[in-house]
């Protein structure tokens, strides 16, 4: 045979894996639950801040409310008080609810 055709085969080594050493590969380990850990603070954080948001327009709705009924009560007294300041409405009290008569009149009671 001739070197052109003739190939020289050689033993095939068996591949060894490659292993990253044992302190990079804890140190990637450790950086992904510190990770980990950072994201789950955060979203706890964020649950709690939208907790209190729900909370607090919660507040703005009821307080919005009263102001509302608040509104109207005082719409309500200020009807009452320009009906009280008339005079013949006064005399109406003065007579049905405290029995007040104009001088000269005779009272009677019912």
């Amino acid at each position: 045979m001739t070197q052109d055709t003739m190939e020289v085969q050689r033993p095939k080594k068996p591949r060894r894996r490659v292993r990253p050493n044992r302190k990079a590969q804890d140190q990637r380990i450790i950086l992904m639950w510190i990770k980990r850990i950072g994201i789950g603070i955060m979203v706890l954080l964020l649950l709690g801040q939208a907790y209190r948001l729900v909370a607090v327009y919660q507040e703005k709705q009821h307080i919005e409310q009263q102001l509302q009924e608040l509104k109207q009560r005082n719409e309500e007294l200020e009807q009452e008080k320009a009906k009280l300041q008339d005079p013949k409405t006064i005399e109406g009290v003065a007579r049905e609810e405290l029995g007040l008569v104009k001088p000269g009149e005779v009272p009677y009671v019912k």
